[in-house]
């Protein structure tokens, strides 16, 4: 007798199965909900990925279009109006869907905001730039602020 005695593992082999008749409906089900679980899973960390990376280019676009706009100002000389300040916007290219909103307020002291006209004692200017979406949703707002430089 071999090691390997063919016919004793064919016997012996269907007696691993005898009354195994297949899985349960218990079985089936609880393997059905334990799948849907892990897709769930899978199907939120994608969508959550989605969206994180849409939001990312959404600021990242409005970094590029803030940068744009402070460096063009700040070539500019100072002004005590707002003229030259809105040629800045015809050297920046808006990508589609984002709107660019300027706003000047003027100040003598850096305490009261409430001017948005100069005069001769408002030497102080606050510039704020806020990017959206077409649909009116804020991306990204800052400020910067301007003075005339005394000697």
């Amino acid at each position: 007798m071999g090691l390997f005695n063919m016919s004793y593992l064919r016997k012996n082999w269907f007696r691993l199965f005898r009354g195994q008749a297949g899985f349960s409906l218990l079985e089936t089900v609880v393997a059905v909900v334990i799948i849907g679980f892990i897709g769930t899973g899978v199907i939120k960390a994608v969508d959550t990925n989605v969206r994180s990376g849409r939001i990312l280019d959404e600021q990242v676009q409005a970094t590029n279009l803030v940068t744009g706009y402070l460096e063009g100002i700040r070539q500019l000389p100072y002004s005590d109006n707002a003229s030259p300040y809105n040629t800045v916007s015809a050297a920046v290219t808006e990508p589609t869907g984002y709107v660019v909103a300027m706003n000047i307020k003027y100040s003598p002291d850096g305490n009261d905001w409430s001017f948005d006209t100069p005069a001769a004692d408002r030497k102080l200017q606050k510039i704020s730039i806020s990017v959206s979406r077409t649909g009116g949703k804020l991306v990204l707002t800052t400020c910067t602020f301007r003075t005339t430089r005394t000697k």
